[in-house]
């Protein structure tokens, strides 16, 4: 009956998730498994093994060893003879050639990437950058939807506010990479399961973060300021801790789309925000630039993906050449070319 209920899941925009969750279901044994669904079991378990070989050879360059198949096991969690039955569907296929060389392991002799990617479930990467608001995030997005154009994998773009939102999406296998400021990556490879995949010049990420305020010709950071703050953004919170570390003021939590409007109504009286907003939405605020090295980091765009995520890292690798997505971001600022996302 629980199958039963992830049924809705079928279709082609949610294979994917179903196959995820039957399997979690399957291996953890929340249901006992008769004949029928024993089958299945064997099905899924299968597909998965392929989705786990063909990441794992589209890695993998001519002349590399080869991982163990005990290796391939410990790293999978799936048995010794559905990765040996993986092995031999791709060979027969032609998606690879090895060779065997005695104690010295098995080595890749040739592969055919496009035949291992057809074993993936989904023919794309998903990425989850800032919602496009500003020439900049607009410029980033056009950059990396044009490195993957005409490749072998599409990439699909999810628009999210909040650098711990996308994060929270990584780690649960939403996206496959994520964009953010290096200053965040710095934090997030700190304190989790995450890898920089590449970091791009200054102010590829926003011009730069200044402090917002009501028009006062006097203001200037003191003790008692009520300074507005969502936390799910870490550049603003860790630029705010950073910068008002010598004031005792009130934070206020608030989330990002109203604080500008509660400055204005008087409810908070500053908050640090991305300049490149306060110019193309032309608010009413007046503001100060921040005289700390935090701000050129977290001006500077960078891609995260999952610890050891070797697929994402080579795709990238492959597919995503830094200055020439700079190079077009910077035309879509200029208004040379038109955003494309």
């Amino acid at each position: 009956s629980s199958i039963k209920k992830l049924e809705y899941f079928v279709d082609s925009k949610c294979a994917r998730a179903y196959n995820i969750v039957v399997n979690r279901i399957y291996r953890k044994k929340y249901i006992p498994l008769g004949a029928p669904e024993m089958k299945t079991y064997q099905y899924q378990k299968k597909g998965l093994a392929l989705i786990f070989l063909a990441k794992k050879f589209f890695v993998l360059k001519v002349g590399d060893r080869i991982p163990t198949v005990s290796e391939m096991i410990s790293e999978s969690e799936l048995s010794r003879g559905t990765i040996q039955a993986g092995l031999e569907l791709m060979k027969a296929d032609g998606a690879i050639s090895t060779v065997s060389k005695g104690h010295l392991g098995s080595f890749l002799v040739a592969q055919d990437q496009d035949k291992l990617l057809a074993y993936l479930d989904y023919r794309n990467v998903v990425c989850a950058m800032p919602l496009p608001y500003t020439k900049h995030y607009e410029g980033l997005g056009t950059g990396l939807y044009k490195a993957f154009k005409n490749q072998k994998l599409g990439l699909n773009v999810a628009y999210v506010n909040g650098s711990v939102n996308r994060l929270e999406g990584l780690q649960r296998n939403r996206y496959d990479f994520i964009i953010v400021s290096a200053l965040t990556a710095d934090y997030l490879t700190e304190h989790h399961d995450v890898d920089v995949v590449g970091i791009m010049p200054e102010g590829s990420y926003v011009s730069r973060h200044v402090i917002v305020y009501k028009d006062d010709r006097k203001f200037k950071m003191r003790d008692g300021l009520r300074i507005g703050i969502d936390s799910h953004s870490l550049d603003y919170k860790l630029m705010t801790n950073k910068i008002l570390e010598k004031h005792k003021v009130e934070l206020i939590e608030s989330p990002y789309n109203q604080i500008v409007q509660r400055i204005v109504a008087g409810e908070i009286d500053a908050a640090i925000w991305n300049l490149d907003e306060v110019k193309s939405k032309n608010y009413p605020l007046s503001y100060q630039m921040i005289k700390d090295p935090m701000v050129k980091r977290a001006s500077r765009a960078a891609i995260l993906c999952a610890k050891e995520n070797e697929f994402v890292k080579r795709v990238i690798g492959d597919y995503v050449d830094f200055k020439e997505v700079t190079a077009i971001q910077q035309q879509v600022i200029s208004g040379e070319v038109l955003p494309e996302y």
